[in-house]
């Protein structure tokens, strides 16, 4: 029978620092935390001196209601935060392995109240992590606060097993860090007991690897004269060298092979083992706001860079058919936009 007590979503104070450096947030909703740093300031910073050791990490979570003493064996702490900056709910960060202290760790620190850092919990450190990509909370609870403020609440299972998978498709898609994607294979086996398979490479990816080679052989004018005929009115399915596929990826095909396969902020270029370049498509005007898949609206971009671009501080500065200028995380850049 499943332990109910094995998995609980912990709120946690929100901290710009991701929770790697001491933080009064003076707009917090619990009012220790207005005139202190919460203690979980530290929660993701895995070296704290006189604390973790090479096995174990040490976090703290506020419980104003109850205490989960009963916390089941192998159990996972899911951190839930609301982003001040942006209103939203989040979730943040995970705990594998994780009990609670049932007496709590004080240990001297500089800058918390009466210079003493309190920790109530603790978890193996090759199980747990800040996540990389928050994942927004409201699709997990119907667009209501996924635990109550400075609390906690129990989940089943099937939850901590669906915020795992989805925040390894999301590094699948980000090219973040392999240590932390082969951290989130080791939470999904130790929650679920099951081995991680890979799912197989998504419809447009291989529809990608099969018009590439056809594309290749097409002379670069060509290219260009088929790119600047693209427009909304074109059918999304195309019929290519007697085949149907959608235009859409044809599009992308065509302008990464125009780019030379390089990122167009860095220039970098990243060979696969089979001798063939990877490099990725991003849309200025997203396709869920309705951005239209033709030249002017994608940037050829390395893993990294693109996304920054989704998810970094980015401001447009100027943007034409023939250009765009923007500032991105406090850096400027000029990119062109044109095909030649």
């Amino acid at each position: 029978m499943e332990d109910k007590k094995r998995i609980i979503v912990a709120n946690i104070v929100w901290n710009k620092f991701g929770w790697r450096n001491i933080y009064v947030n003076s707009r917090s909703g619990f009012r220790y935390a207005r005139e202190n740093p919460g203690h979980e300031s530290l929660n993701f910073e895995f070296n704290k001196k006189g604390l973790d050791d090479e096995k174990n990490v040490y976090g703290f979570i506020q419980f104003s209601v109850g205490h989960p003493t009963n916390l089941g064996e192998r159990a996972i702490i899911i951190f839930y935060s609301k982003n001040l900056e942006t209103s939203e709910g989040e979730i943040v960060g995970i705990y594998g392995d994780a009990k609670i202290l049932q007496t709590e760790e004080r240990t001297k620190w500089k800058g918390f109240e009466s210079d003493e850092l309190i920790s109530n919990i603790v978890a193996k450190k090759e199980l747990s992590l800040l996540f990389p990509i928050p994942l927004k909370s409201k699709i997990y609870s119907q667009r209501k606060r996924l635990v109550p403020q400075a609390n906690f609440t129990y989940k089943d299972e099937k939850f901590a097993e669906k915020i795992i998978l989805d925040e390894i498709e999301e590094l699948k898609k980000s090219g973040i860090k392999l240590e932390d994607y082969k951290k989130l294979i080791k939470l999904y086996e130790f929650v679920t007991g099951n081995k991680y398979s890979e799912k197989e490479i998504d419809d447009n990816e291989k529809e990608q690897e099969e018009i590439l080679p056809i594309v290749k052989n097409l002379q670069r004018m060509q290219i260009i004269k088929e790119l600047s005929e693209v427009s909304p009115q074109i059918p999304e399915l195309i019929e290519f060298s007697g085949k149907q596929y959608k235009r859409d990826n044809k599009t992308i095909v065509e302008l990464k092979i125009l780019r030379s396969f390089k990122c167009q902020i860095c220039e970098t270029t990243i060979l696969k083992k089979d001798g063939s370049f990877y490099v990725e498509a991003a849309h200025i005007t997203e396709k869920k706001h309705k951005g239209p898949e033709s030249p002017d609206n994608i940037l050829i971009l390395c893993p990294n860079h693109h996304k920054e671009f989704d998810f970094g501080n980015k401001k447009i500065i100027e943007r034409t058919k023939e250009k765009i200028i923007f500032e991105l995380n406090g850096k400027k850049y000029n990119l062109s936009l044109e095909l030649n």
